[in-house]
C-alpha cells in the first residue's frame, strides 16, 4: 500500500489557522484591555511599557503588556504563514495574495496601535483599530479556508464557448451584503463602546421604552445600533431559510456555515440583552465582544462558501441593470482615485478631517469620476466594440443604450458638483468638475485618437483628486497640492504604457495612437524609465525639506526602488508581455501606497508638521483653516 501523497499546504493551512485563532483571541483581548481601563498601563509610551521593556506589573500593566505580546505573537505567525507563500507557493496567488495583504493590513494595525498609545486612546483611532482588526482577521481566514481546499478553484464557473462565467450561488450578492451589515453593525457597537453611551439606552428591546430614536445625538448612536442588529438578525434568518433548503452534498458546507451565523446572532442579541438588562458588567461586555467577533468570523467563512458553491440547476446570467450602472462608473479605477483624494486631506495645515467631511468627499469623488468614466464609455464605444478588453462593456455589448449611458455619466456629474458645492465647498466642486472635463474633453475626445502624447496630457484629469481632497480640507489650493498633482502626473506614462505594452495589438486595430503602437516598443520603455527617474526624486523631496517625516521618506525610496526595478527590467527584456503586466499591477499598489504612507506619516505622534506655501486663495479665509468642517462658505 502507497503512502499518501505529502499536503503541500500543509504547513501554510496550520499557520493561517493559527494565525485566525490568534488573531480572534488578539480582539477579544484588545476588548478586555479597554473594559478594565488597562489601555494606558504601559502610558503613553510605545513598544516600550511605561519607558522599559520589562516594567513593574500591577495589573492593569499586565493586561496591557499581555496584549501587546499577543501581538507580536500574531505578528510573527502573519509573516511566517506570508513567507511560506512566497517560498512554497510563488505561483499560486490565490494562497499568495491573501497572505501577502495580512502582512500589508498587519502593519497597518501595528502602526494604529502605536498611536493609538501616545495620543492617550482617543475614541476614533480606537474604533479605526478594531475595524482594521476585523479586517486582518478576514485576510487570514481567507488565506486559511484557501489553504484548506487547495484544490479548488476560487468561484465554480461554467464554459461557454471560449469563455467562462463565474457560478456563484445565487445568493452570494445577498451574502456579502450581509456581511457588511454586520460589518457596519460591528462598528456602531464600537462606538457605543467608546463613547460611552451604552447607558443612554436603557430598557431591552425599547429604547428609554421607545420605538422612536432619541433626540439627543449620543443615545441616537445605541438606537441605531439597536436597529441595524435586529435589521440584520431579520437578514441572516431569512438568508438562513433560503440556503438551507437545498441538502445536497455540494451544498454542505454553505448550510452549516450559514447556520453558525444564525446561531452566533441569536446568541450575540441574548448576551446584549442581558448586558443592558444588567446595567454593562464587564463580564458580559468583553463577551458580547467576544461573540461579535464569532459572528464576524463565521460571516467571512460563509461569503467564501457562497462564492464557491453554485446553485443547483442554474446557469450564468447576465449582469443586472444595477451591476452594468456600477460597471459604467469602472469601480475599480475609482477606488485608486479616491484614495488619492482623501490622503492629501490628513496632511493639510487644517489638521485632522471630520469623518462627515471623508464622507461627502468620498460621495462626491465616486460619482463625478464615474461619471467621467461613463461619458468616457459612451464616447469610446465604437473602439471598446473592437478590444477583447472592453467588447463586453455594458454599452458595446448593447446592454445599455449609448444614450441612456451618456445621461447617466452626465446626471452623475450634476449631481457631484452639487454634493461638492453645497456639502463641501464651491472650490471642491470647481476642481472636481475641472477633472471631469479634463478627462472627457482633452484626453478621451481630442487627444487619444490624436497623439501618442494622450495618457501624458489628457492623463492629468487623474491627477486632479489630490487638488480636490486639498481644497476640501482648506479652500485654497497650496503650492503642497500642486506638488501631489505632479506626482500622479509623472506617474501616469509609466503606469498606463505598461499596460499599453500588453495591450500594443488591440490598439493598433482599434486606430488608437498609444505610444507602443506609433513609437515602438524600445522607444515607449525608455520613455517610462526617463518618467520614472524624475518621479521617484519627486516623491523623495517632502522628507528633505521636512514636510514628512522618516517613515514616508523610507516608504517613498522603498516603493520608488521597486517601481525602478521593473522599468530597467522592461528596458533590457524583449519579451515584455508578463513583466509588464506585472509592473502595471504594482504601479496601481505602488500610488495608493504612497498616498496612504503620507496620511499615516502625519498620523504618528512623532511625524512632522506641514510647512505649504499658499499660492492660491479663492472661497475660504485664512482664518477658516483653524475649524476645517463642511457647507458652503459665501463669497
Amino acid at each position: 500500500m502507497k503512502p499518501p501523497p505529502p499536503d503541500p499546504t500543509r504547513l501554510l493551512r496550520r499557520l493561517a489557522w493559527a494565525g485566525a485563532v490568534l488573531s480572534f483571541g488578539l480582539i477579544v483581548l484588545g476588548g478586555v484591555v479597554r473594559i478594565t481601563g488597562s489601555g494606558m498601563g504601559c502610558g503613553d509610551h510605545w513598544p516600550r511599557c511605561n519607558g522599559v521593556w520589562f516594567p513593574p506589573l500591577d495589573l492593569p500593566t499586565m493586561i496591557e503588556i499581555g496584549h501587546r505580546w499577543a501581538a507580536a505573537l500574531v505578528s510573527i505567525v502573519v509573516l511566517a504563514m506570508a513567507a511560506v507563500a512566497w517560498t512554497r507557493h510563488r505561483s499560486e496567488r490565490r494562497l499568495r495574495d491573501p497572505a501577502t495583504l495580512a502582512v500589508i493590513v498587519l502593519i497597518v494595525q501595528v502602526l494604529l496601535g502605536a498611536v493609538t498609545v501616545k495620543l492617550s486612546l482617543p475614541p476614533a483611532v480606537v474604533i479605526i483599530h478594531l475595524a482594521n482588526a476585523m479586517v486582518l482577521l478576514a485576510v487570514i481566514l481567507v488565506t486559511a479556508l484557501r489553504a484548506t481546499k487547495p484544490g479548488a478553484s476560487p468561484t465554480a464557473t461554467q464554459v461557454t464557448g471560449a469563455h467562462s462565467a463565474p457560478l456563484r450561488h445565487s445568493a452570494h450578492r445577498l451574502v456579502m451584503g450581509t456581511a457588511a451589515l454586520g460589518f457596519a453593525v460591528i462598528l456602531f457597537g464600537a462606538q457605543v463602546a467608546n463613547f460611552h453611551a451604552g447607558l443612554l439606552c436603557l430598557g431591552f428591546p425599547l429604547c428609554n421604552g421607545s420605538m422612536l430614536p432619541p433626540t439627543t445625538p449620543m443615545a441616537f448612536l445605541p438606537w441605531v445600533h439597536r436597529a441595524l442588529a435586529f435589521g440584520f438578525l431579520a437578514v441572516v434568518v431569512g438568508l438562513a431559510a433560503r440556503l438551507c433548503r437545498r441538502t445536497d452534498p455540494a451544498s454542505r458546507a454553505l448550510r452549516q456555515s450559514v447556520a453558525l451565523v444564525a446561531a452566533a446572532t441569536v446568541l450575540q442579541i441574548a448576551v446584549a440583552a442581558a448586558m443592558v438588562l444588567e446595567l454593562l458588567p464587564p463580564t458580559l461586555r468583553a463577551l458580547h465582544l467576544l461573540v461579535g467577533t464569532l459572528v464576524w468570523a463565521a460571516l467571512v467563512i460563509l461569503v467564501f462558501h457562497s462564492g464557491r458553491t453554485p446553485a443547483a440547476g442554474t446557469k450564468p446570467a447576465g449582469p443586472s441593470l444595477v451591476a452594468d450602472l456600477v460597471t459604467l462608473t469602472k469601480p475599480r479605477i475609482i477606488s485608486l482615485l479616491l484614495v488619492t483624494t482623501v490622503a492629501p486631506m490628513f496632511i493639510t495645515p487644517a489638521g485632522l478631517p471630520s469623518v462627515s467631511l471623508v464622507i461627502w468627499v468620498i460621495i462626491g469623488g465616486y460619482l463625478m469620476a464615474g461619471g467621467a468614466n461613463t461619458i468616457n464609455m459612451w464616447f469610446d464605444r465604437d473602439i471598446d466594440d473592437k478590444m477583447s478588453r472592453t467588447r463586453l462593456r455594458p454599452i458595446p455589448a448593447g446592454r445599455i443604450p449609448a444614450a441612456w449611458g451618456l445621461a447617466f455619466g452626465i446626471g452623475l456629474g450634476l449631481v457631484a458638483f452639487a454634493i461638492f458645492w453645497y456639502r463641501v465647498n464651491p472650490l471642491s466642486a470647481w476642481l472636481a468638475l475641472g477633472g471631469l472635463l479634463v478627462y472627457v474633453f482633452v484626453y478621451t475626445i481630442w487627444l487619444k485618437r490624436t497623439s501618442p502624447q494622450n495618457i501624458v496630457i489628457g492623463g492629468a484629469a487623474g491627477a486632479f483628486p489630490p487638488l480636490v481632497g486639498w481644497a476640501a480640507m482648506t479652500g485654497r489650493l497650496d503650492l503642497a497640492a500642486i506638488y501631489l498633482f505632479a506626482i500622479i502626473f509623472y506617474w501616469t506614462p509609466p503606469h498606463f504604457w505598461a499596460l499599453a505594452l500588453i495591450k500594443r495589438g488591440e490598439y493598433a486595430r482599434a486606430g488608437v495612437p498609444m505610444m507602443p503602437v506609433v513609437r515602438g516598443e524600445a522607444r515607449t520603455k525608455f520613455e517610462m524609465l526617463a518618467y520614472t527617474l524624475i518621479l521617484l526624486p519627486l516623491t523623495l523631496m517632502p522628507t528633505f525639506f521636512g514636510a514628512l517625516g522618516a517613515f514616508y521618506g523610507v516608504a517613498a525610496a522603498l516603493l520608488g526602488a521597486r517601481l525602478l526595478w521593473y522599468c530597467i527590467q522592461l528596458l533590457r527584456e524583449q519579451s515584455s508581455g508578463p513583466l509588464a503586466w506585472r509592473m502595471y499591477r504594482y504601479s496601481l499598489l505602488y500610488l495608493a501606497l504612497l498616498f496612504v504612507a503620507m496620511g499615516i506619516d502625519r498620523a504618528i505622534p512623532f511625524g512632522h508638521r506641514a510647512r505649504t506655501v499658499p499660492v492660491l486663495i479663492l472661497d475660504r479665509p485664512e482664518q477658516d483653516l483653524a475649524t476645517p468642517g463642511v457647507g458652503h462658505h459665501g463669497h
